[in-house]
């Protein structure tokens, strides 16, 4: 592996980091244990493409971009998934006897080795980052739909279903299986949430990917109890409760990759419903970058973060990636030298030193009461998982009066929207407009997936439409869209990005609070001052080929 000294020397000598920042990488990255790489990407330092690129440089190998190709399945199967896990390395390609091999290692001679033997063809190295491995790894499962389904049914038959010992039940190998290979292939297939439904006779499986639920299974209604009670037994929950809603977490294996679930049950007129919310312990924070946030969005983000205190808010509806927004930011500014708290619910994430704390409001522990024991454990940065309540809100406010810099998010449509808002709270005009330093809005949608995007020319009524949502902008009538292919399940999306709208309270901002103007006044001179608004941020996104214009559309009907 490359050493330490060299690895700085070709970073600095590539000019996109300076060397104070580059050592300020290297004590976090020691202080708080974590990949130097994943602290200079999610720091906006250099990008992931552009390091891949002065490592590969330093290999003198070519560097190779996995997450756009489709590896074909005779050239994946020369190498079993259990040693491309382990050497971290992937074929991707052949040209007559040469295999062409993507590492993270290139100076790996036992895992060249061991390509040599098992395939008896030559090797051609290429450098592929770790987290483009990764995903390529991941190519391994796609077929893992026709395997999946044989599992289920050979295991489905298997299963003792003719007790009534939920114990029993829930320890039966075959209902493990089933339980087990569910969680594998919604893993596999990037779901963030599984959804096992009980209905009149049958028992529904169904995924959320990109934002959509999707109907995977039906499977015989008597094996629900089984699978139910696993979950219980896995989350350490009660299993002979049916009658009240239950809440817990555990975490599963795939591979070399821990992922938490955030388990919801609750009671329903045919049974138990059950709700899994999938994260991975195992990636690395977005960088803000990765997110969706460009050009002076990004700016405005990166200088307010850094403040000492004052108030920084993130809005939108449910599901529009808030607490993925709020968490990427707190990652930004852990370091020794501050102390970070937060009240949540839930904690979906656990961060590496910083101070979570769940709130329980059937034990009095709201955001407000929680955010009030906070203050008296001397933290400098404060995130609050949600202002609901004029308690909560003033506290927020005090806070970040008394020196802190307080994170939190609010729902409301637009970035202007959470002034109003706070102020409807019972929030005094004159402390919103010297806490709040920036308002964040933002919006989740779908990206065109890269495997079969195409261009495309929209008609002269939707050109006209796009022209009254962006008055006075010179809008092309291009635009793109994926066809569907089975990389993307034949939907033509593969993926999320943010779109932006950032409010930046600045002097002339303030004086409007304190006069209690409409929000749509405040947007008036915001967009008049530069400000992007939400549906011209998609747009963007949409004639640059990240999304399509449907997308960004249907997003902002939501």
């Amino acid at each position: 592996m490359m050493q330490p000294a060299q690895f700085r020397e070709i970073v600095l000598k590539s000019g996109f980091v300076t060397p104070h920042d580059f050592d300020a990488a290297v004590k976090s990255s020691e202080e708080l244990g974590k990949d130097l790489s994943d602290i200079l990407i999610y720091r906006g330092l250099v990008s992931e493409d552009a390091l891949g690129q002065i490592i590969s440089d330093f290999y003198q190998v070519p560097f190779i971009k996995l997450s756009h190709k489709v590896i074909p399945q005779d050239i994946l199967s020369l190498i079993p998934e259990e040693a491309a896990v382990t050497f971290r390395i992937i074929p991707f390609g052949r040209e007559n006897n040469v295999l062409q091999l993507a590492m993270t290692d290139p100076s790996d001679l036992e895992a060249r080795e061991f390509v040599k033997r098992k395939t008896g063809l030559k090797i051609k190295t290429f450098f592929a980052t770790a987290p483009e491995l990764g995903k390529a790894i991941g190519q391994y499962k796609r077929n893992i739909k026709e395997l999946f389904t044989k599992v289920i049914e050979e295991n489905v038959e298997k299963s003792a279903l003719d007790t009534k010992d939920e114990v029993k039940l829930a320890s039966d190998v075959p209902v493990i299986t089933i339980l087990d290979t569910i969680l594998e292939y919604a893993s596999a297939e990037g779901a963030s949430d599984i959804h096992l439904e009980a209905l009149e006779s049958t028992f529904l499986v169904r995924f959320r990917i990109d934002g959509v639920l999707r109907d995977v299974l039906t499977l015989p209604k008597n094996i629900h109890p089984a699978i139910v009670a696993r979950i219980k037994i896995l989350s350490r929950l009660k299993i002979d409760e049916h009658r009240i809603p239950q809440d817990g977490r555990f975490k599963f294996k795939i591979s070399d990759m821990f992922i938490a679930l955030r388990v919801s049950i609750l009671p329903a007129f045919y049974g138990e419903n059950v709700v899994l919310r999938l994260l991975s312990e195992s990636a690395r924070p977005l960088a803000l970058e990765e997110l969706g946030l460009t050009g002076r969005n990004l700016e405005l983000v990166k200088n307010n973060i850094m403040k000492p205190h004052g108030m920084i808010l993130v809005t939108g509806p449910t599901g529009s990636g808030k607490t993925t927004t709020l968490y990427s930011i707190l990652t930004i500014l852990i370091s020794t030298e501050v102390k970070i708290c937060t009240v949540e619910d839930p904690v979906e994430y656990g961060i590496s030193r910083v101070n979570q704390t769940q709130i329980n409001p059937a034990a009095g522990l709201t955001f407000a009461a929680g955010l009030r024991s906070l203050l008296r454990h001397d933290p400098d940065i404060i995130m609050v998982g949600e202002i609901r309540d004029q308690e909560t809100a003033e506290m927020a406010i005090h806070s970040s009066l008394t020196g802190h810099l307080v994170l939190s998010s609010l729902h409301t449509n637009d970035a202007s929207g959470a002034i109003p808002r706070l102020l409807d709270m019972g929030a005094e005009g004159f402390l919103v407009a010297s806490t709040l330093n920036l308002v964040i809005a933002q919006r989740l949608v779908r990206k065109i997936c890269t495997s079969c995007i195409e261009p495309y020319t929209v008609s002269d009524d939707m050109l006209s439409y796009l022209r009254q949502l962006m008055p006075g902008d010179d809008i092309s009538s291009k635009f793109y869209r994926g066809k569907g292919c089975s990389e993307c399940n034949h939907k033509g999306y593969k993926g999320r990005i943010g779109i932006f709208e950032i409010l930046e309270v600045n002097e002339a901002v303030r004086q409007l609070i304190i006069r209690r103007v409409s929000s749509d006044e405040i947007t008036k001179y915001a967009v008049g001052n530069g400000m992007i608004r939400l549906v011209t941020d998609g747009i963007n996104k949409a004639s640059g080929g990240q999304t399509s214009i449907e997308e960004v559309l249907r997003v902002m009907r939501e």
